[in-house]
């Protein structure tokens, strides 16, 4: 995986959590889906190509 794929991996990655963090601290109906709407179109991105998910990484947690 090159370094700007990583990149638009952990990009993608980081705009799903702030839109799951934004539903859990306000749920309603305007939140859930615009969560969904990212977990679509990272969904998306991936079935097409667009980012390339590594199938495996080191978490420092």
């Amino acid at each position: 995986m090159s370094k700007s794929s990583r990149y638009e991996w952990r990009d993608q990655q980081a705009a799903l959590q702030e839109r799951m963090k934004g539903f859990l601290e306000n749920p309603g109906t305007e939140q859930l889906e615009a969560v969904v709407a990212e977990m679509r179109a990272y969904a998306s991105a991936a079935e097409s190509g667009q980012i390339e998910i590594p199938q495996r990484w080191t978490s420092y947690n």
